[in-house]
């Protein structure tokens, strides 16, 4: 293009580049380019001196292109944008040539066919940064509200810390009731205290349970149990949000949890929150602490006949509630749904055998405020059990059900082998593992304090567990070879912690991304531990992958954190390196919108519209296209023909 000014910058990356590549001989290579009318190599171009360096030659030699040859440009390419930009040119006028996981990396054996083909990148990046246009920049109102998703303790620390900075936040929970897996535990690990303390609110100096924490205070804070979220779209600072809460039969506001209902109740149902241990009515109160601290009515399993109702005092029964939509516009989202335990029926005789039950059923006995009592009891006989058998990683880090580690699952096994040791020595505990992770701050010293209070570790494999009569025997193949028979008369199996059931459903929704462990994917595992693929919703605690609850609430501080700094800047701006259409080429095939990751093309008058805050820039329409209609600003035809022209012509 006619007036072209570029200037190649070749970076030595200290010797990650250097080392492999020729460097000068690339920048010498460079200025013999057309258009080219300056060309230097550096040490370290993203440092102050090399950033100094580029600033200098663009204001010295009028430069109008600038090419980068370095790192990949996921790395650098907005610290150059923005160096550009403070000099004086467009950030979208500037091209990184990837010569150091392109070239040197791969052909580090080979420095001269890295040197030659790191010659043809940059001559590639030369021609389509003289094929580059200006693109402007959109600012986006930000609407001074936040939803967060899940009423575990990791939702609930961030919808507390971001109400806490006043601003209006909505917390929708699907059950009944918030605390989450939390509530379940009458201790954790590594402070030895219930699950449901949660951190001091701004100028508190102590900690509350949840159910005495400022959620029903706080006036920022408005809470939806029993709720989902049925419909998800926009973008960054203008979510709309529509959201089902389900009735719950009985008005909190109005309960006063006298039981009444719950005596006169005929219908008996498995209690989900005590693990199946015991039985609960249609009518119930979830659990103690529970917020709101009222009776509900599982609508699945009531009868309707109505004695709740005649014996009410207080008139909250009403069997006749429907569900309520309640429709929102929120400048930001965090996701905190949280995990569930795998059931592992068929494994070691679960679901065969009463006396197998999982490391949160135990946890359920061994609360004061659960199905015992806090009593430890078989569920047999609802006798004392003299032999207990833990088993690890049942589910977990196994290819047949899920191959990663459950992470804090020996943990849970170690807390619960203590307390058992500490409350009743007679009892003879034993822990079969193949590996034991203890990957966190003071958790060598749990593994400590078991082996003192006599706690027997055994390295193998349980093969099978069975009945034998008069209780269970157990085959255990150890990791030398040997094998070990045992005769536990209660089987602990330590299952892997899954994402929720419904994690899918709300991925798609969400425009949301998974793992292939089926948990939410952050943007980066380092550098945006808490983002996601979509700007202005964000993701903490399990629901991104199995944690303790210190690592939860931290990563739920970080969360708000983000969060909040968001919604404190009021607006933001977003570049225009967006799709585009031609509406004189368009069909309205509607191809665009049904393959669009992030609903951000629509149907506006018989044309596609491109929602600009909401596209990344992925490509995908412009691909798509059977009419050539999508362009994609920054990629447009033009401009990736010069770069595959100028390889291929060598």
């Amino acid at each position: 293009m006619k007036g072209d000014r570029v200037g190649v910058f070749v970076c030595h990356c200290g010797m990650n580049i250097a080392k492999a590549v020729d460097v000068k001989a690339v920048s010498e290579y460079a200025r013999g380019l057309d258009g080219v009318v300056y060309a230097v190599d550096y040490e370290f171009l993203c440092s102050e001196e090399g950033q100094k360096l580029i600033r200098e030659a663009i204001e010295s030699h009028g430069l109008n292109r600038v090419v980068v040859a370095s790192c990949s440009p996921k790395l650098h390419e907005p610290t150059f944008r923005k160096l550009i930009q403070e000099a004086g040119l467009n950030p979208f006028l500037l091209e990184v040539a990837n010569i150091r996981e392109q070239c040197s990396w791969p052909h580090y054996h080979e420095p001269e066919k890295a040197t030659e083909k790191a010659r043809l990148l940059v001559k590639a990046a030369v021609e389509r940064a003289k094929q580059l246009e200006e693109i402007g920049f959109m600012k986006v109102d930000i609407t001074p509200s936040a939803l967060v998703i899940g009423g575990g303790l990791a939702g609930v620390q961030a919808a507390l810390a971001i109400a806490d900075l006043g601003f209006e936040t909505h917390l929708i929970e699907k059950s009944p009731s918030l605390g989450g897996q939390a509530a379940k535990l009458a201790s954790t690990f590594p402070t030895e205290d219930c699950g449901v303390c949660t951190p001091p609110s701004l100028g508190e100096t102590h900690r509350k349970c949840l159910y005495r924490s400022s959620i029903r205070e706080s006036p920022n804070l408005k809470v939806y149990t029993n709720a989902e979220l049925e419909d998800f779209t926009g973008h960054i600072g203008s979510f709309k949000v529509r959201i089902k809460v389900n009735p719950r039969y009985v008005d909190p506001s109005v309960c006063v949890a006298c039981g009444k209902c719950e005596a006169v109740c005929p219908v008996e149902v498995s209690n989900e929150f005590n693990e199946g241990l015991n039985h609960r009515k249609a009518i119930y109160i979830p659990f103690m602490q529970c917020i709101p601290h009222a009776y509900v009515v599982d609508g699945k399993a009531c009868t309707r006949c109505g004695k709740c109702v005649d014996v009410c005092p207080v008139n909250a029964v009403n069997l006749d509630e429907k569900p309520v939509k309640v429709e929102l516009t929120v400048g930001c989202v965090i996701v905190a749904t949280g995990f569930q335990e795998f059931k592992p029926k068929g494994l070691h005789g679960y679901g065969v055998y009463p006396d197998v039950v999982t490391q949160s059923q135990l946890a359920r006995m061994l609360d004061p405020t659960g199905p015992t009592g806090g009593k430890l009891l078989r569920p047999s006989d609802s006798k004392p059990p003299r032999r207990i058998l833990m088993v690890q990683c049942v589910g977990s880090r196994d290819p047949k059900h899920h191959p990663y580690c459950g992470k804090i699952c020996c943990m849970i096994a170690l807390k619960h082998a203590k307390q058992i040791m500490v409350n009743h020595p007679e009892i003879e505990v034993t822990l079969c593992y193949e590996d034991l992770r203890l990957a966190g701050k003071g958790y060598e010293q749990y593994l400590e304090e078991c082996k003192r209070l006599g706690v027997r570790f055994l390295r193998g494999k349980v093969e099978e567990v069975k009945g034998n009569g008069e209780g269970l025997t157990a085959y255990v193949t150890m990791v030398n070879g040997g094998s070990v028979i045992l005769n536990p008369d209660l089987v602990v199996l330590s299952a892997a912690l899954t994402p929720r059931m419904d994690v899918e459903t709300l991925a798609r929704t969400m425009k949301l991304t998974l793992s292939p462990d089926g948990f939410f994917s952050e943007l980066h595992p380092k550098l945006a531990p808490v983002d996601t693929r979509i700007d202005g919703v964000y993701i903490c605690g399990a629901c991104q992958g199995p944690k303790d609850i210190p690592e939860s609430v931290t990563q739920a501080a970080a969360a708000a954190a983000r969060a909040a700094t968001l919604l404190m800047k009021g607006a933001v701006e977003v570049d225009l390196a967006k799709a585009q259409v031609n509406e004189e080429l368009c069909i309205a095939c509607g191809a665009c919108i049904t393959l669009c990751p992030y609903n951000a093309v629509e149907l506006k008058e018989g044309k596609a519209h491109v929602i600009e805050a909401a596209c990344k820039g992925c490509g995908i329409c412009t691909a798509e296209c059977p009419e050539g209609a999508m362009q994609l600003r920054h990629f447009k035809d033009n401009q990736i023909a010069a770069v595959v022209e100028a390889v291929l012509g060598g």
